[in-house]
């Protein structure tokens, strides 16, 4: 996966519209310093991405920082300014199509030193782009984000200087990790459905009613919008392939790209695709399904793997996953991850520790066995308690990880030679 988006940043860099270089550089408003200003901004015939030849000794020292402190080009969003069109980027047969579910919804975003700019155009897009009919509530949740990355005080000024009464802002002061702010995130939300976001992200136009409908069909259904790429490096917006998305015995993630010839037959270019699990980072679900599913597993540690136990369980459980080609949001696929665990558990990798424990209750012994043997450390993993899990696999009756493979997942089954 990060070979292929790598890949498309050096690409897109080295394509980047040569005229653009031409025109001068777009003033730079730091929206710490001066959040009015930042919001008031527009850009318009100028070139918002970072020459570094032309900064100054402050510039370098803030464009630096970025780098290290997100792991983007934070000076580029901050020029790139409050909101930017993005426009209509499904098919257009999608623009055909009858969205009519109607749902209260609670968009969750869960942040830990996000880039302040970043993070306002995200809001500034889905006030603009999401249905007011259907918007209950954005909960913002700030799990513990450090000294200079508290976001508390910019939120609510900005919350008062754009009248978004549905903008919900919450703190933790003690660090949880991703998995169990989102928990605790999605219980302070009132909608019909929840749907979780990155705190990097913009969404495409008309994004939300395609999530939605499926779900409607459905209730017991999770829906995942194809996630575009934003560039870390100069911000520009570009359409990704459509994919699934899978996991190998390791219980790593990985996308399965959907083949071209898919969708020389029309209907397939908006049709939900069944998916065998889910990204960590998009997706929509019924609340009370979410929660009957016994939410994220709060035992799993900051990081990892929660992708893969929401997209077993779900299936296993009754349910379903589909990519939904009609829905767009754009993701800053960052250059690396920017932030420690902190964690102790299994030496600090949280992907391994989270990994054994959704393994222990969800895979079978054969497929436990072939996780060990992808991952030899994981034996000696002490995960804790795992009753209370155990006890919604026996209380829902789920399906077995046998019954996941051959209905589900068949690419999981060994090839011939794996077996030899």
């Amino acid at each position: 996966m990060w070979l292929f988006i790598l890949a498309s940043v050096f690409l897109a860099v080295s394509c980047e519209d040569q005229s653009e270089k031409t025109l001068p550089t777009c003033k730079h408003i730091d929206a710490y310093k001066d959040l009015k200003g930042w919001l008031n901004y527009e850009q318009k015939d100028c070139n918002h991405t970072t020459v570094e030849e032309e900064l100054s000794r402050d510039g370098k020292i803030l464009y630096d920082f970025g780098l290290k402190a997100f792991a983007f080009d934070v000076m580029t969003s901050d020029r790139m300014g409050p909101a930017r069109k993005i426009g209509y980027q499904a098919h257009e047969l999608c623009k055909k199509q009858n969205w009519d579910a109607k749902f209260s919804v609670s968009i969750v975003i869960v942040h830990h030193n996000e880039a302040l700019s970043v993070l306002l155009r995200m809001l500034i897009g889905l006030f603009e782009n999401t249905p007011a009919e259907l918007l209950k509530e954005i909960i913002v949740y700030d799990d513990a984000s450090e000294g200079e990355h508290r976001l508390d005080k910019y939120l609510e000024e900005f919350k008062q200087i754009k009248g978004y009464n549905k903008l919900k802002i919450f703190r933790n002061p003690e660090r949880q990790g991703l998995i169990r702010a989102k928990v605790l995130a999605s219980r302070e939300a009132s909608g019909e459905i929840l749907v979780f976001l990155d705190s990097h992200c913009e969404v495409a136009e008309n994004w939300l009613p395609p999530l939605l409908q499926p779900i409607k069909e459905n209730p017991k259904t999770v829906t995942v919008p194809v996630a575009d790429l934003i560039n870390p490096a100069h911000f520009e917006y570009s359409k990704s392939m459509i994919a699934r998305s899978g996991f190998d015995w390791s219980l790593s993630f990985k996308w399965d790209y959907v083949p071209w010839d898919h969708f020389d037959v029309e209907e397939n270019n908006y049709k939900p695709i069944e998916s065998p699990g889910m990204p960590g980072g998009l997706m929509a679900v019924r609340a009370d399904f979410f929660k009957e599913l016994g939410e994220y597993d709060t035992g799993l540690e900051i990081w990892g793997g929660e992708n893969v136990e929401l997209s077993l369980k779900t299936w296993m459980c009754g349910g379903r996953v589909l990519v939904v080609p009609c829905s767009r949001v754009g993701h800053v696929f960052r250059m690396r991850r920017p932030y420690n665990s902190k964690s102790k558990v299994a030496g600090g990798d949280t992907q391994l520790y989270n990994s054994v424990r959704v393994a222990k209750v969800w895979l079978d012994e054969e497929s436990l066995n072939k996780f060990f043997k992808a991952r030899p450390r994981a034996k000696n993993i002490d995960v804790g308690d795992l009753s209370e899990r155990l006890k919604i696999k026996e209380t829902l009756k789920c399906k077995d990880m046998a019954w996941y493979i051959e209905n589900v997942y068949p690419a999981l089954k060994p090839k011939v030679r794996d077996e030899l």
